[in-house]
């Protein structure tokens, strides 16, 4: 599910003086008269924990839609798959690479990493 696509419906469609009073009935804080029934007051408080959860997720999507990646938006990174090469000689360890490929205004340059 993508962040744009939500799976629940509008609770009212209240317009106008209606709104203006729900409105008005919640800056009063007469929502919290129900906390004196334990149910009730476990969902004020779940629900309180969802707004913090989603508060916070806000404060990082913010911070990650201005990040730029890496490369810059015209430079393209690519890695092919990893290479296994077993030392020819006794004792010696295994070879990992890697080869990188970055691509920026038609220049291609390319790069083996080994890991061993």
């Amino acid at each position: 599910m993508g962040l744009d696509t939500k799976k629940h419906k509008a609770v009212h469609n209240l317009t106008g003086s209606d709104l203006a009073a729900i409105e008005s009935s919640f800056n009063s804080a007469d929502h919290l008269k129900i906390m004196e029934f334990a149910p009730e007051a476990a969902l004020i408080y779940q629900m309180q924990k969802m707004q913090d959860e989603l508060d916070y997720l806000r404060t990082e999507i913010a911070l990650n839609k201005d990040k730029t990646s890496l490369a810059g938006p015209s430079t393209a990174i690519s890695f092919g798959d990893m290479i296994t090469t077993p030392s020819r000689i006794k004792g010696q360890p295994t070879t990992y690479s890697i080869v990188m490929t970055v691509v920026k205004a038609g220049v291609t340059k390319k790069t083996t990493l080994t890991l061993r």
